[in-house]
């Protein structure tokens, strides 16, 4: 076989990669099953700043975030993020249509406090062409007499709703593993 003919077929199967890590399951929830279809660009409209009382406490936020952001959730939305502490993640959502402030599912129930992120995990998953979104709570707590800690992950599986404009949770579960202590 020739070079040009293995990296055609190297590029081939990295895309074919890709595809599959866009489709991503995470304990049999998929984002593909929550797909939306991605429609046209839309001019964003200006933010409804009494549509949501979270605007109030974090206009500016919410402003700067929006005005830089790009789609990145359920084909009408941009995502804002901010920390609330140690391991904490909050959030809001513009829609790009009417401007209007949702509420993400985050917060304090849903932090990760004591453990380490490793380069592929994220303490939230959502994709922009899905409505799905994945939150995930995370401890560790010491094994007394062992050098390791038990790690327990607690997966809040949510679905936005787009007639009701709210998020549902349709799952949660829990993993525990022993790591080793740093």
């Amino acid at each position: 076989m020739n070079c040009k003919k293995r990296i055609k077929i190297l590029f081939i199967v990295l895309i074919l990669f890709v595809k599959i890590l866009e489709a991503q399951i995470i304990d049999g929830f998929s984002f593909e099953k929550y797909k939306v279809e991605k429609l046209s660009t839309y001019q964003k409209a200006k933010i409804n700043y009494l549509s949501n009382p979270t605007v109030k406490y974090f206009k500016t936020r919410i402003t700067n975030g929006y005005k830089t952001g790009k789609i990145d959730f359920a084909a009408y939305y941009i995502t804002i993020t901010w920390g609330c502490g140690t391991g904490c993640i909050d959030g809001a959502m513009v829609d790009v249509r009417d401007g209007k402030v949702y509420d993400l599912p985050l917060g304090e129930s849903t932090y990760y406090y004591g453990c380490a992120l490793s380069d592929t995990e994220s303490c939230v998953e959502y994709k922009p062409n899905s409505r799905l979104f994945i939150t995930v709570y995370c401890s560790e707590i010491e094994i007394e007499n062992s050098k390791d800690n038990e790690q327990e992950k607690i997966f809040f599986i949510n679905v936005w709703d787009e007639k009701k404009k709210e998020f549902v949770q349709i799952d949660k579960f829990t993993k525990s593993k022993i790591v080793g202590r740093d």
